[in-house]
């Protein structure tokens, strides 16, 4: 260097002044791909901890076999997750007797219940009096008292409403009967000997072929026969047990189901935790973790759309199976999964609002400018005071709504999203920075400083 200078020359090189090389931008590389051959130091201000320890945990693996992995692990657990609730619901049924009971014991109060069962009683008593020939009975007691034959053949011809009077007073009998709370301990009874028959079935321990489901009301009978000989008609007595029977499953063949009580316990205790592991495995790996949770919380609830047609395409071939009481067979079905109908709710519904937020504050381009806009307008609120005040306000706001959606019984999908999606958003007023500080790096990262002007500055 000291050959070069000029002669003559009395000034000396000006030091070089020696600069630390600057943090740059995760991800930002030359135009040749090379991240080590950077063309001019950038200037990038450092995000700050809380910042930095979000980005890492939303950041998941990167490369290409892991996205792929997680595709396919949020596919199956999608498509498991309706098998598993069904299955929970059914397993939950066969092997606790406690919660069929449960789920049925209000039925005796349905009308379609409370009128089938009526009809039947009715009938059954009516057909069993009838076998008695009680009118030839009597005209034949009148004769043996020494009635004459013309008076006593002029009685007999009033039995006919006499008949229609014991008919009556048999119906009235049996509708006090099923409207009394009696007939919930006959109708829990005859329940619990349901279930147990069924469990024999699918355990494969069942002595008999069972091909319908039946609820054997029988001891009713017996009951109102008490009833009757307590009124003083004495021939009550003569009443046979009569089968009365409310059929349920019409002409679907039970004994199809028979061998399978393990595999139905098994799949109802494991298949649940499966899809929801899978689905949080294929968060986990998920390039954005974030996205990934949007991206599983959303089709999971699509799925319980799914099964709620499903559900709705099964209980109408199962009532085109009853053709005799499609009414009682519609009443057991609506009862039985009610249970059901509610965990598909709970989590259509907690699906929805978990991809709706984790979309609102993830790294999307249509939520990174929704979130952008929203904190542009909090940043055009130039006095800190009134900025203060407003986040505050987003802040009470978001937990108010929060709230509101917890102790909402049974909210819409709809109103649940907008609810979620408000929260959210007051959510990002509340967190908007002060005027003039730095957006948070994951939405502006600072530009890269060009060569000429570094130097320059420098």
């Amino acid at each position: 260097m000291a050959d070069n200078i000029p002669p003559g020359s009395t000034d000396a090189e000006p030091p070089v002044t020696q600069t630390a090389p600057l943090a740059t931008s995760p991800g930002v590389v030359d135009d040749a791909g090379d991240p080590d051959q950077a063309t001019a130091p950038v200037a990038v201000a450092a995000p700050s901890g809380g910042s930095s320890w979000w980005q890492t945990v939303d950041r998941g693996p990167q490369a290409k076999p892991w996205r792929v992995l997680s595709i396919v692990l949020l596919v199956l657990g999608c498509v498991l997750a309706p098998i598993g609730v069904t299955a929970g619901w059914a397993k939950n049924l066969v092997v606790d007797q406690q919660a069929y009971l449960d789920a049925v014991d209000p039925l005796i109060t349905d009308p379609a219940i409370v009128n089938a069962a009526e009809a039947r009683l009715v009938a059954g008593i009516d057909d069993a009096i009838t076998k008695l020939n009680i009118a030839d009975k009597i005209g034949t007691e009148l004769e043996s008292l020494g009635l004459p034959p013309k008076l006593a053949t002029l009685a007999t011809t009033y039995l006919a409403t006499f008949r229609t009077d014991i008919t009556n007073a048999i119906t009235n009998m049996v509708d006090e009967l099923v409207t009394s709370p009696k007939v919930a301990t006959v109708w829990h009874s005859a329940n619990a000997t349901l279930h147990t028959k069924f469990v024999q079935i699918m355990r494969g321990d069942s002595p008999g072929k069972l091909h319908s489901l039946n609820v054997d009301l029988s001891a009713a009978v017996t009951q109102v026969k008490e009833k009757l000989e307590t009124s003083g008609v004495s021939w009550a007595a003569q009443i046979p047990d009569v089968p009365v029977v409310i059929d349920i499953a019409g002409n679907a063949n039970v004994q199809r189901v028979a061998g399978y009580y393990n595999l139905l316990d098994t799949l109802g205790s494991w298949l649940p935790i499966i899809a929801a592991l899978l689905l949080l495995l294929s968060i986990l790996i998920a390039p954005s973790r974030l996205g990934g949770l949007a991206k599983a919380a959303g089709w999971l609830a699509v799925s319980m759309v799914v099964l709620i047609v499903l559900l709705v395409i099964g209980r109408n071939w199962l009532i085109s199976k009853a053709p005799l009481q499609p009414e009682v067979t519609q009443a057991f079905v609506r009862q039985l999964t009610v249970n059901l109908q509610s965990t598909i709710r709970l989590i259509l519904i907690s699906g929805a609002v978990i991809a709706v937020v984790a979309w609102l504050f993830g790294r999307s381009r249509s939520a990174v400018s929704l979130r952008s806009e929203v904190q542009s307008a909090m940043g055009s609120i130039r006095d800190s005071r009134w900025h203060i005040v407003i986040r505050a306000l987003g802040a009470v706001v978001a937990l108010i709504l929060v709230l509101v959606l917890i102790s909402w019984d049974n909210p819409g999908v709809l109103w649940a999203v907008v609810l979620a999606l408000l929260a959210g958003l007051a959510a990002v007023v509340a967190i908007s920075p002060q005027p003039g500080n730095a957006p948070p790096p994951d939405e502006a990262q600072p530009q890269p400083e060009p060569l000429e002007q570094a130097v320059s500055h420098s």
